[in-house]
């Protein structure tokens, strides 16, 4: 099953009913759909939209009479936080002293097994709900690196995975769907002689009961217990990435699956301080693989030219299978990417494919023997580029044949003009016809007709297709533009607040800054595009009448009626935008930017205020803490 690249269409009701299917397809059934990929990017859509809805209690795994009795954990069996990138796993890393434990992502049943004080393993349970599991003990006595009793004089527990060796599931040939849902059905068999005969194993990650000041502390103890640790290894934060990029090369030599690799502080008192939150522990986090990967060889590389000039390289590959389907060619992403990982010609990699998105490096396993070189000239106008950083671009922003038909294509596909795909634009844009999204409403069917399979039925086809545009809504006419960032939910967000046009031209970045979403970089980059985009829209608006958006009316009533409030750092309880809107239904405003005028600055209990918090004491403002901003608003709502 495929999802979309974006919910934006999707209704509440819609996420939550695929989330809780999706979750019960993974959890309760051993079956799943979709890739955990695609799963977070359902669940993180219905936090986004709905951080209060009860699906978002309900994750995570079935019900407590499944296997066996009930079994109440002596503290819960956590889900982890996830990171898709280096830089949300830097800034993860940033909130804690000392250096972090690397361990592999193991993709099987998470399980806690306690033993007593006589050193005797007393029950085994599966995660379950995460704060009541089921009882597994007969099976995982079975399990053959599980000790059923140990050199202990304390009662103790031992949390970790149990896993079906690839090895093990590839001689079971085939009669199960993959390792981790065969591994889940051992553990339930009613009979142990059944569930030991798959040959399950077990590897060990956590360990309570026992003296212990670091991660690594407690993998010697589980190795000294007789237990077989889980691979870890002491990282600094400069060596995340590159570990990382470590596990996704071996990926296919290991004898285990592994969906991610987990990283941890390493110091246990940094770990007690950082505490938890009801979902995940904040001392962790889980660097997530994006997809099905496989190694292959880098042969050539391919440059290619988008709408804004970027000039990005394409990896020819040796053909190479990924999610059932055969690639040959991967996205290198940017010139920098190809710099920093020494990128070279017949080097082997590592690509991947995250769900129907395009495939691409994901690390290099060896390197090659070619190196790589910039482009000397534009692949589509010959203009020399200009090489900037991490970037390559095209200047030749009128003249360059890609930028025209990629701005081209981006304006009907979004505004609803169909039949003009890549050949028509190439030949239209070739015989200098079209030139800017602003030529199509000066096209004439006499004009479509002079060209070779342009008969007078399409030809009229397509300027009815254009004449429907005439009269086009303020957010689609905005997402048009090929203003970078401004997508769908930018636009749409932009049209709500500001209602018209001229209103968004008229905007400053710091106008922008209190919309949802809406960072610095984002809030300028936006308002530059806008503006350099001037002539396109006064061109465009000599054909085209652009609709206003009602803004929803304002509550002319509330406990916060004529207060503002401006919030800065990282909120714990709720996002940012949901205090804004929580502020705005009681009647209050959510300010953009630091004044006389603003009641109450907010600073979030990351204490990352910056400069705003300065200017608010210089100017006099309410400063709240988040605790007492929460204190406010309950106060406010009676």
């Amino acid at each position: 099953m495929s999802l979309p690249e974006t919910f934006d269409d999707w209704s509440v009701a819609q996420l939550e009913e695929a989330v809780r299917y999706h979750n019960d397809r993974y959890w309760k059934e051993n079956a799943p759909e979709i890739s955990d990929y695609d799963y977070d990017r359902l669940v993180e859509a219905l936090r986004t939209r709905a951080p209060r809805s009860a699906v978002l209690d309900e994750l995570g795994g079935d019900s407590p009479d499944r296997f066996g009795a009930p079994v109440t954990h002596h503290f819960p069996m956590l889900s982890l936080d996830k990171a898709y990138d280096e830089d949300a796993l830097q800034k993860w890393a940033a909130k804690f002293e000392g250096e972090l434990v690397m361990t592999p992502k193991v993709d099987g049943v998470a399980c806690s097994i306690r033993y007593g004080a006589d050193g005797r393993l007393v029950v085994a349970a599966t995660r379950g709900s995460g704060t009541v599991g089921e009882d597994i003990t007969a099976n995982v006595k079975r399990i053959t690196n599980v000790p059923v009793s140990i050199d202990i004089d304390r009662e103790i527990e031992v949390r970790g995975e149990v896993y079906l060796p690839l090895s093990r599931f590839r001689q079971l040939g085939g009669q199960f769907a993959n390792p981790r849902n065969t591994a889940a059905g051992a553990l339930k068999q009613k009979d142990p002689d059944k569930s030991e005969a798959m040959g399950l194993r077990f590897f060990a990650y956590d360990l309570a009961g026992l003296d212990i000041d670091t991660e690594m502390h407690k993998h010697a103890l589980t190795t000294r217990l007789g237990f077989t640790a889980v691979e870890h290894l002491l990282v600094r934060r400069d060596e995340v990435q590159s570990g990382y990029e470590t596990y996704v090369a071996r990926r296919n030599d290991l004898d285990f699956e592994i969906d991610g690799v987990v990283f941890k502080a390493d110091r246990l008192d940094e770990q007690e301080r950082l505490g938890f939150t009801s979902h995940h522990p904040r001392y962790a986090i889980a660097y997530k693989l994006q997809g099905d990967s496989n190694n292959t060889f880098l042969r050539q590389v391919e440059w290619s030219v988008s709408r804004t000039g970027a000039i990005t390289p394409v990896g020819i590959v040796d053909p190479v299978n990924l999610s059932g389907a055969t690639v040959t060619r991967i996205s290198l992403h940017n010139w920098g990417l190809v710099r920093s990982k020494n990128l070279s010609l017949n080097a082997q990699v590592t690509a991947m494919r995250r769900g129907g998105v395009i495939p691409h490096l994901e690390a290099v396993a060896t390197p090659g023997d070619t190196p790589i070189d910039p482009p000397a000239e534009c692949p589509s106008c010959g203009t020399a580029p200009v090489v900037e950083g991490d970037f390559i671009t095209c200047p030749n922003t009128t003249g360059c044949p890609a930028q025209s038909m990629g701005i081209l294509g981006h304006f009907a596909k979004i505004t609803g003009i169909e039949g003009f795909g890549d050949v028509w634009l190439l030949k239209l844009v070739d015989e200098g016809v079209l030139t800017s999204p602003a030529d199509f409403y000066r096209l004439t069917a006499e004009q479509l007709v002079k060209f070779e399979r342009m008969g007078k039925t399409l030809a009229q086809k397509l300027i009815s297709q254009i004449g429907a545009t005439r009269r086009m809504p303020l957010d689609t006419f905005l997402q048009a533009l090929g203003v970078e960032g401004l997508g769908k939910t930018a636009s749409g967000t932009l049209a709500r607040h500001f209602g018209t046009l001229e209103a968004v031209r008229a905007a400053a970045p710091t106008d922008l800054l209190a919309l949802p979403k809406f960072a610095e970089i984002l809030a300028n980059r936006v308002v530059d595009g806008l503006a350099a985009r001037t002539p396109l829209i006064d061109a465009l608006l000599e054909f085209i009448e652009v609709v206003p958006m009602e803004k929803p009316a304002a509550p002319t009533g509330g406990p916060l009626v004529g207060k503002s409030f401006l919030f800065t750092g990282t909120l714990v309880a709720m996002k940012r935008e949901e205090a804004q809107e929580r502020v705005v239904a009681l009647g209050g405003s959510a300010a953009s930017g630091v004044s006389s005028k603003l009641s109450y600055l907010v600073v979030g209990d990351d204490g990352k205020a910056g400069s705003k918090l300065d200017k608010a004491r210089q100017a006099g403002v309410t400063v709240l803490t988040e605790g007492e901003f929460m204190a406010l608003l309950a106060q406010s709502a009676g």
